[in-house]
């Protein structure tokens, strides 16, 4: 009987078993996607794992150059660091050994034990710094996604580049007006005048760039809109000779496209009260001065350390300013019995330079012979609490026969900006190729007047053309009488190399160095490890708590910074001259005026010019304003930090050599990830 209640019929045998293998193929899947999931998810993360250790590594090599200037110890760093971040624990084997690159590249793989391998490609790029390529392999061993490959072991890879010290980041010419680009009218940096303009270092611009005079950089030149610019030629960096360079001298070359971004550095802060306009006293205070201080003819002036804020403007109507401290009578840099034939203070014939004299007189009777006297300039300037002490290098040496029963007469007329004399000593009939030791200190003294009628002590008279006299009788800044008996340069005074400055029989600091030019001043001591070096200005560096260190550090003791802010401006007049130096603890700026990013910005139109010779030693950053150089003498020549404003030009007679940012700009920027 059939069923009406459905068909009961089997089913085909052919159809038997198709579960089982759809079951096989859905597990097959199955096992893919976890594969996939797990063994995927594993990759992803030592992907991430190795491109942050690769990051991290190229961070750290080039943060290590920066430190060290030894490629082969940053390429060490790099390869720690990237064991660390992959908590590799036993050291790789390297081939090649660490080492400089050259001309090419320097290739170095490391590889580890548990198969990892590091390859690091080190360039020396020139003005363009040093770049550091690194790439980093790992094997991935395999869970579930074994059983899809044929057994072979993947590997995961990352790759990055990092580079250091590129000039372009610290250029020692920057403007930030796009004119002359896209169609706007001018040009942002613009050459004429007479002679030759040469740059050391970068020239950057994110306008036109015009040159109507030659002007040669030795660097990179980077105009936004130009492949090419007339008139302008790269030489070999670092050395400033014309191509074709010998490694390690690298061409400078000129690019284009790039569009330089102020860095938009913060105002400094003004630390002192509201100080009143600059009449004669010759030592002025940081602070904040209202009016225009319009420094007038025949005046010198000494900053005192800080931030001196000219909310009226900073005008030079011929007047000498600065805060370098110089020794009494400077020396000759080849005889020091000489002396120099532009002493610093007496620029633009003003007579504020101090000198010194000795004599005998009956007393409390020295050592009988030839002794031989030098004399330093010493103050202290305080940052932040602490007050750092400036000592000048040496003045000339003068020798007095002394016979028995009589001592020295010091007879010495001021020095701008010093509060105090150091006294240098060498034994009888050494002569002034010493040694010479420390015999003591002679304060300046007496209070400030304000004619000169009654000896004129320190820090009163200023620039009255009577001259400074050997033992400050009619003098503009007056002077010190002290005698030197026994009890300075008694029986156990003897001059003693091992001795810490400032100690009893102590060396004095290093002689200044040859002047720049035949009309110009000497040069301050090079850098160099304490107690050598300039332990005065520019070249001068302490630790926060005050101790003598290697340059760069946290301090440069002296330092000055002119701050103008909107509605004043820079007004250097060809009558006057300016030496004065920035330093670390104010990022080099030795001018600052805000811009955009700090409002409201100082829009004027700045002019530099000197009667002589003038020296901004340090960042003159202006990013809204114009800066016209009008004279050679109107920036030192081989001692700027750089300047960064929005339209430069030069006219006149142009600077010979310009910038000097390694030493003298902002702090360098920091290693960068540029891949």
């Amino acid at each position: 009987m059939v069923s009406h209640h459905g068909d009961t019929r089997p089913c085909p045998r052919h159809q038997r078993g198709q579960a089982i293998v759809l079951i096989a193929i859905m597990l097959a899947v199955v096992v893919g996607m976890a594969a996939l999931a797990i063994d995927g998810a594993r990759a992803y993360a030592l992907r991430r794992d190795l491109q942050a250790a690769i990051d991290s590594a190229a961070l750290a090599a080039g943060d290590s150059l920066q430190q060290t200037s030894s490629y082969p110890t940053a390429e060490a760093a790099a390869t720690t660091n990237f064991a660390m971040n992959l908590r590799l624990y036993s050291a790789p084997a390297c081939a090649p050994a660490y080492n400089t690159p050259g001309a090419g590249p320097l290739t170095v793989t490391c590889t580890y034990s548990d198969g990892t391998v590091l390859t690091q490609v080190v360039s020396a790029l020139g003005p363009a710094g040093s770049s550091f390529t690194l790439t980093g392999t790992r094997s991935l061993v395999l869970e579930f996604a074994r059983i899809l490959t044929n057994g072979a072991t993947p590997k995961v890879s990352a790759i990055a580049g990092g580079g250091v010290n590129n000039l372009l980041y610290q250029p020692t010419l920057a403007a930030l007006s796009q004119a002359g680009c896209g169609g706007a009218s001018g040009s942002a940096i613009t050459v004429s005048g007479t002679g030759t303009l040469s740059v050391y270092g970068d020239l950057v611009s994110s306008g036109a760039v015009s040159i109507a005079r030659s002007t040669q950089v030795t660097g990179d030149a980077y105009a936004r809109c130009q492949s090419s610019i007339g008139g302008l030629a790269t030489l070999c960096y670092p050395s400033g000779k014309n191509p074709p360079c010998s490694f390690p001298d690298v061409a400078g070359v000129t690019r284009s496209g790039y569009h330089y971004v102020d860095p938009q550095y913060p105002p400094p802060s003004v630390v002192g009260g509201p100080q009143v306009k600059p009449t004669d006293n010759v030592v002025l205070l940081p602070g904040t001065y209202a009016a225009d201080p319009a420094f007038r003819t025949g005046k010198c002036y000494f900053l005192s350390a800080g931030v001196y804020q000219w909310s009226g403007g900073y005008t030079n109507n011929g007047a000498f300013v600065s805060n370098e401290l110089r020794p009494p009578d400077e020396p000759s840099t080849t005889d020091n019995t000489k002396l120099a034939k532009q002493q610093f203070w007496n620029y633009d014939g003003l007579n504020c330079e101090g000198s010194f004299q000795l004599d005998t007189k009956g007393g409390t009777a020295l050592r009988r012979g030839i002794w031989a006297i030098e004399i330093t300039s010493v103050r202290s300037d305080p940052f932040n609490g602490v007050n750092y002490k400036r000592e000048s290098a040496p003045s000339i040496c003068r020798t007095i026969d002394v016979d028995p029963g009589q001592v020295i007469q010091l007879q010495l007329s001021n020095v701008p900006g010093a509060t105090s004399y150091n006294v240098y000593a060498a034994l009888p009939n050494n002569g002034c190729s010493g040694p010479f030791g420390l015999a003591g200190n002679v304060l300046a003294q007496g209070p400030v007047q304000n004619d000169d009628t009654s000896g004129c002590p320190f820090g009163s008279q200023n620039g009255h053309g009577n001259g400074n006299g050997n033992n400050g009788n009619n003098c503009s800044l007056g002077g010190e009488d002290v005698i030197l008996d026994t009890t300075l340069l008694g029986g156990g005074f003897a001059p003693n190399a091992l001795a810490p400055p400032g100690a009893i029989g102590s060396y004095p600091p290093a002689s200044e160095t040859d002047p720049l030019g035949k009309k110009l001043a000497n040069q301050n001591p090079n850098r160099a490890a304490p107690p050598g070096g300039d332990r005065a200005n520019e070249n001068q560096c302490d630790t926060v708590a005050g101790a003598l260190t290697l340059c760069p550090d946290e301090i440069t003791p002296g330092a000055v910074v002119s701050y103008i802010p909107s509605g004043g401006c820079l007004n250097d007049t060809s009558t006057g001259d300016n030496i004065i130096f920035g330093g670390y603890q104010y990022n080099w700026m030795v001018l600052y005026e805000p811009g955009t990013a700090n409002p409201p910005a100082n829009t004027c139109s700045n002019l530099m010019g000197a009667a002589s010779d003038s020296a901004f030693i340090g960042l003159i950053y202006t990013p809204a304003a114009s800066v016209t150089v009008q004279k050679a003498a109107s920036i030192t020549t081989d001692e700027m930090g750089g300047m960064i404003a929005n339209t430069i030009a030069f006219t006149g007679q142009l600077p010979s050599v310009i910038g000097d940012p390694v030493e003298y700009g902002p702090i360098p920027q920091a290693s960068r990830l540029t891949s």
